[in-house]
């Protein structure tokens, strides 16, 4: 098993120092298309956040159990995400694209149907799975882009994915006031709908990249991560900053339901709708990122993220200080995001979709921990609880980026 193994990391080293790249680029409104995929599939995750107090008096359920259901949801897509987004590189992107979204679709409804804790578990796992599509389309638009506009591309269609988890909440929270919660995944599973019927029409065929059996396959991501170390320190940055993200907004319907500010789930709604800003600037960040390199942009983006958790934690009760840390947290997270991805999507071209299923798996891995954590920190401690346990996951990922920083240094002195 280890000489199988240090063979495939000479054929990996290989192929990066001498693949060549002849892509023609993607158009405009492609990229826009697979953002809007990205935004639209991945959102459907998230309904849940700021109706989780809704939901749990709806159907008669604690706060710590629907938490724990959305958590499941998030443990899902990390199975799907590990199974499934490895067969990009061997198969034909389209049809898992399709199916991603034709998924989505059905459980949606399921989760509109549920009437107890294990029907809304088990719908709630069916949707974390059927998320698979959204980093395949990631990867289709990193493999169709220009090598020199890659980080670009990357960064808005990424930026898709934020904007699509942020305005999910902003929906649900407004709908949900209005109408019930209910009501929330009927619309998604509409607009669901006619996305699929786009995607049909202009998703283009992918060509496979790679040529395995699925177990090689699986396998093959053991030898990446142990043979890139640019993957690794990406994996372990944005698992902290995703742990940190999913702690805060899992538990603020909680929090704002609660005295002094004794607010609905339509002000988590409008809370989200702030955190766009941050998705704004994807494009912008991805640009930087081609131009001077993501590094640069890293600490300060985790900086960033952590100082949002302070603000947090002193006006936690100030409805000002919370919407203020809100844009600088979700600055810090796409760009700690982007910067990433700029940098694994550039490694092995025909291995985009194995890179991008190690550094998403590990990164939803730490959004769940971040769900259960925070879950947890508030049942026991409160809303200070929960500040603390986002500020140390963004903590640990500025220590080990000090660490890595120093490493460097030290090997350039001797």
């Amino acid at each position: 098993m280890s000489e199988h193994s240090t063979t495939q990391a000479v054929e990996f080293q290989k192929t990066a120092q001498n693949t060549t790249e002849n892509e023609a680029g993607i158009s405009r409104s492609l990229t826009i298309l697979c953002a809007a995929t990205v935004g639209l599939v991945v959102g459907n995750l998230y309904y849940a956040q700021p109706l989780l107090a809704v939901i749990a008096q709806d159907l008669g359920l604690t706060e710590a159990q629907v938490g724990g259901a959305a958590s499941l949801g998030m443990l899902a897509q990390t199975f799907g995400m590990l199974f499934l987004l490895p067969l990009g590189d061997v198969y034909n992107r389209r049809p898992f694209i399709l199916a991603s979204v034709a998924a989505s679709v059905l459980a949606l409804l399921a989760v509109s149907f549920s009437d107890g804790i294990v029907w809304f578990s088990l719908a709630c796992f069916a949707l974390g799975i059927s998320t698979f599509g959204t980093h395949m389309t990631i990867s289709l638009a990193a493999s169709l882009a220009h090598p020199q506009k890659r980080g670009q591309v990357v960064g808005t269609v990424f930026g898709g994915l934020l904007t699509g988890l942020l305005l999910s909440r902003t929906i649900s929270g407004v709908l949900g006031s209005a109408w019930g919660w209910r009501p929330v995944y009927y619309v998604g599973a509409s607009v669901l709908t006619i996305l699929f019927f786009l995607l049909w029409v202009k998703l283009p065929n992918s060509i496979p990249q790679s040529q395995m059996s699925y177990p090689r396959l699986l396998w093959s991501m053991v030898t990446l991560l142990r043979t890139q170390p640019v993957l690794r320190l990406s994996c372990a940055y944005g698992a902290a900053a995703f742990a940190s993200f999913n702690a805060f907004w899992v538990t603020l319907a909680f929090h704002l339901e609660r005295p002094p500010l004794e607010q609905g789930s339509e002000v988590v709604g409008m809370l989200g709708l702030l955190g766009v800003v941050g998705a704004l600037i994807a494009g912008p960040v991805g640009k930087l990122a081609d131009t001077y390199g993501p590094q640069r942009i890293l600490a300060t983006s985790m900086l960033l993220t952590f100082v949002s958790f302070a603000i947090f934690g002193i006006g936690g009760y100030s409805m000002w200080a919370l919407s203020f840390g809100v844009i600088v947290m979700d600055l810090g997270i796409q760009a700690i995001q982007v910067s990433n991805q700029a940098q694994i999507y550039s490694l092995i071209p025909e291995a985009r979709n194995r890179l991008g299923t190690i550094y998403i798996v590990i990164y939803f891995l730490g959004g769940t921990i971040g769900s259960a954590v925070g879950v947890w920190a508030w049942s026991r401690f409160g809303w200070i609880g929960v500040c603390t346990s986002g500020g140390f996951f963004m903590g640990l990922a500025l220590l080990v980026y000090l660490g890595q920083w120093l490493y460097g240094r030290v090997k350039e002195e001797n």
